[in-house]
């Protein structure tokens, strides 16, 4: 059973997610962008920035170069590079982080599926990045790190077709522990 890594929540932290969610929203409808799947308001944004800061903060704690990240105080032109770039052991590795709510957040079903859109994955030619899943709590005062994938392995995984956007359903117990990251090849 992979044991997630929880991440601190503060006001400063909350308020960056936050942040960084408004203008995503806010310059994407300015320029006549609609989210390509299901909701995606202000809410559903700040919780994918949280799930951001959450693996930023672990880089920085765990001494992981990060090259590039996701944060940008303009999101009125669309930018295909808006993952993480780290550097392990000299090797430069894009990582994606997908971020959903979980009640038992620190102690995870075993039968929990975690969810990729099947459309976005699908429209990446490359499958050679890393994704990176974290959750936050219904109240949203807790975010933790679950663990980590290889994409070229979310391909093999089920696709619920009875969501509102087709998903990738991955198993959790497919993710490699976060303890583990620094061996990413």
């Amino acid at each position: 059973m992979i044991k997630p890594v929880s991440i601190p929540l503060d006001a400063k932290f909350v308020q960056d997610a936050a942040y960084y969610a408004y203008i995503t929203v806010f310059d994407s409808f300015k320029q006549g962008f609609r989210p390509r799947f299901g909701n995606g308001g202000l809410v559903k944004h700040m919780l994918g920035k949280i799930g951001e800061l959450a693996f930023f903060r672990f880089c920085l704690e765990n001494g992981i170069a990060v090259k590039h990240t996701p944060f940008r105080n303009d999101y009125s032109k669309l930018n295909g590079q808006d993952d993480f770039v780290v550097s392990i052991m000299g090797i430069d590795k894009v990582v994606e982080v997908k971020t959903q709510t979980i009640k038992n957040l620190l102690e995870p079903d075993e039968m929990l599926k975690l969810f990729y859109n099947k459309a976005q994955f699908d429209q990446k030619p490359d499958r050679d990045f890393i994704v990176v899943f974290a959750g936050v709590n219904p109240q949203v005062t807790q975010v933790a790190l679950l663990g980590w994938i290889h994409a070229e392995k979310i391909a093999k995984a089920f696709i619920n077709d009875k969501l509102k956007s087709p998903a990738y359903a991955i198993p959790i117990s497919w993710l490699k522990p976060m303890e583990m990251f620094l061996e990413v090849r």
